[in-house]
């Protein structure tokens, strides 16, 4: 069947499902789309400066950093820190702290883990 306009989802803050997360950090997240068979969720996540400590991804996660800074450290120590217009893709298994170094925004993509 194809597809028209008033097939195309929008995206963004306030688009979607909201959830206020609870993982010890002021978080929000929008939950927009997600595949017909769970294969993959878009949402945009805010939050505002902390840092949280977390076990290991279950999905592979696409990121496009859009405002703020953000660090990501693992389980050895290694951090690296991304800047708005940033992208990364977080792989499964990926286990350690996120840190929110400026209020952040960010669009992205889960994956299921293959």
């Amino acid at each position: 069947m194809t597809k028209l306009i008033k097939d195309i989802l929008p995206l963004g803050a306030g688009i979607g499902e909201f959830t206020k997360l609870d993982f010890g950090m002021d978080e929000n997240d929008w939950r927009a789309a997600e595949g017909k068979s769970g294969s993959y969720l878009i949402g945009w996540w805010e939050g505002k400066v902390g840092s949280v400590e977390f076990p290991e991804t279950a999905a592979d996660e696409a990121v496009w950093l859009v405002e703020g800074r953000i660090a990501l450290t693992d389980v050895e120590g290694n951090r690296k820190e991304f800047t708005p217009g940033q992208g990364y893709l977080l792989p499964a298994g990926f286990a350690g702290r996120w840190e929110t170094i400026e209020d952040a925004k960010k669009f992205y993509v889960l994956l299921e883990k293959s």
